[in-house]
């Protein structure tokens, strides 16, 4: 990469790799621009903002402390999301235990935190819609149309087989285009499409 080339158009891999040989300020670009991405994959499996917000830091603090563990023959975005997901994991099952410690004392009358996320996700934007299937579908969606990882990329970042990954994103077009509904006019194949050219909001 050429000196005189600006920092911001420089890949994820070569910010990677610049900061694997000690540029700080190559991870900073890098957590720049995965920081909103990353929060919004968090979000639908750790149920608020705060842990989440939470989460995307020690991701990026696990991702620093271990930068010379970057390969550099694989992309950066799927050492990320792996990353975050293998942590997501450790933090639910940690919260879930404490849950449970706590569910002996105490009665719990909460509304489960995932039903009030999904009656509060609004159907006007495609992603809105696609917030509401469950935390798995979500996030495979988000990582093959958001993220464009490949099928054995998002294999690696969830921990699943190859297959797997591909029934859960047939079943997750198929749930999104059901709520989705006929209003739309649209054929299915226009409205998986849209999945990867539609914004988050």
């Amino acid at each position: 990469m050429a000196d005189s080339t600006p920092i911001e158009q420089w890949t994820d891999e070569e910010l990677a790799r610049q900061a694997r040989a000690g540029s700080r300020r190559s991870f900073e670009e890098l957590a720049h621009r995965y920081k909103r991405r990353l929060f919004v994959y968090l979000r639908t499996r750790l149920g608020s903002d705060q842990d989440a917000e939470d989460m995307v830091q020690e991701t990026f603090l696990k991702l620093y402390r271990n930068i010379q563990n970057y390969d550099s023959d694989f992309r950066f975005s799927t050492w990320l999301y792996t990353s975050a997901n293998r942590l997501a994991i450790s933090s639910f099952r940690k919260r879930k235990i404490a849950e449970g410690r706590l569910r002996a004392e105490v009665r719990d009358d909460s509304t489960d935190r995932a039903d009030r996320m999904a009656g509060d996700a609004r159907s006007a934007c495609l992603w809105d819609t696609a917030r509401t299937l469950s935390g798995n579908q979500f996030r495979v969606l988000w990582l093959r149309y958001g993220e464009e990882l490949t099928v054995d990329e998002i294999a690696g970042a969830l921990g699943k087989n190859r297959l797997a990954v591909r029934v859960l994103l047939h079943r997750a077009r198929m749930n999104l285009m059901k709520r989705l509904g006929p209003a739309s006019g649209r054929a299915p194949a226009a409205k998986a499409a849209a999945v990867r050219e539609t914004p988050l909001g």
